[in-house]
Parts: structure tokens; C-alpha cells; sequence
């Protein structure tokens, strides 16, 4: 059972990376990612980190979702 609701966690993760790349939204979805990558290899020792690193992520995507930042880049010259 609990593999299924870290299918559905992952999957979930996934689809608002997805979406936030669709509205163009790439630095957004770049840290979105860079946070899924960060927490699984930080917490990536045994399945139960692995779950605190899905979980985890996916309540900073829903957090980058609801209030996106402001990161303004520099332009080229």
C-alpha cells in the first residue's frame, strides 16, 4: 500500500514540474526539480528517507505552485 502513495506522491511531483515548464515558468520548475534531486540524494540511504524526500518535495512543489519566485536574471549584454 504505501508503495502506491509513493507512486501517486512521485507521479504528483512530476505532473506540477510538468505544468510550471508548460506556463513557462522554468526557473520555477528548475528549483522545483533541483529540490526533488537535492532532498533524494540527501535522504536516498534507506526507503523510509526516501519517502521523508518524496513527501517532502512535494510539499515544497504545492508551496512553489502557490507563491512562485521572484528570481529576476540577469540579462546578456
Amino acid at each position: 500500500m504505501e508503495l502506491v502513495i509513493i507512486g501517486i506522491t512521485v507521479a504528483f511531483n512530476f505532473l506540477v514540474i510538468y505544468l510550471k515548464i508548460v506556463r513557462k515558468r522554468y526557473v520555477d520548475g528548475a528549483l522545483d526539480f533541483a529540490v526533488l534531486g537535492t532532498l533524494s540524494i540527501l535522504f536516498g540511504g534507506s526507503y523510509a528517507g526516501l519517502v521523508v524526500a518524496t513527501i517532502a518535495s512535494a510539499i515544497v512543489s504545492i508551496f512553489l505552485l502557490a507563491y512562485p519566485p521572484n528570481i529576476k536574471l540577469p540579462s546578456p549584454p
